[in-house]
């Protein structure tokens, strides 16, 4: 399959194709049967599950030397074995800027995963940025760690939760 991935400075971008799309329903589906909204935390809880699965999806076809993974807790593994990666994503309006950042539910932080790699998927559907990659180590020494609770302008966080900035993630196309 031929997806079209425009590069920056910054993202990669991943313009959603119907397959794609199909892909993503197919996973959503599946893991629904199997585990529910288990992990979802948002209230528009299919939204979310068809988020993930999008960037799963664009993250797996963008990057050739990935399989899914066997394992739950983990999205993804190298072809060569040696190394697993866990998919973090959110919806948004637009396109994310250097300065938004990247999260990890708390109740996360202890799947055995080497490396987080991040994106933001549009809230239509159409558009995956890659945002950045990390190992989960290094992420969890450097990032914020904000409690349930917090008032951030009109926002309370409804679960705790690590952030880091995109500035910090380092750039995606190093994975191609």
């Amino acid at each position: 399959m031929s997806i079209k991935i425009k590069s920056n400075d910054d993202f990669l971008e991943v313009v959603v194709t119907k397959q794609l799309i199909k892909e993503a329903q197919d996973r959503n589906q599946y893991f629904y049967s199997k585990y529910g909204n288990l992990g979802t935390n948002r209230i528009d809880k299919k939204n979310q599950r068809i988020t993930g699965y999008l960037a799963e999806v664009a993250i797996k076809n963008t990057f050739k030397k990935l399989n899914y993974s066997e394992d739950d807790e983990v999205d993804f593994i190298s072809q060569s074995k040696l190394i697993t990666l866990d998919s973090k994503s959110q919806g948004c309006n637009g396109k994310p800027k250097t300065n938004y950042v990247g999260t990890l539910y708390e109740n996360q932080k202890n799947r055995n995963c080497d490396i987080l790699i991040f994106s933001r998927v549009k809230n239509t559907h159409d558009i995956v940025w890659i945002t950045g990659f990390i190992t989960k180590k290094e992420f969890l020494n450097i990032s914020n760690l904000i409690p349930k609770g917090t008032k951030n302008n009109n926002f309370t966080y409804d679960e705790s939760r690590y952030e880091l900035e995109y500035s910090s993630l380092y750039n995606p196309s190093l994975l191609l």
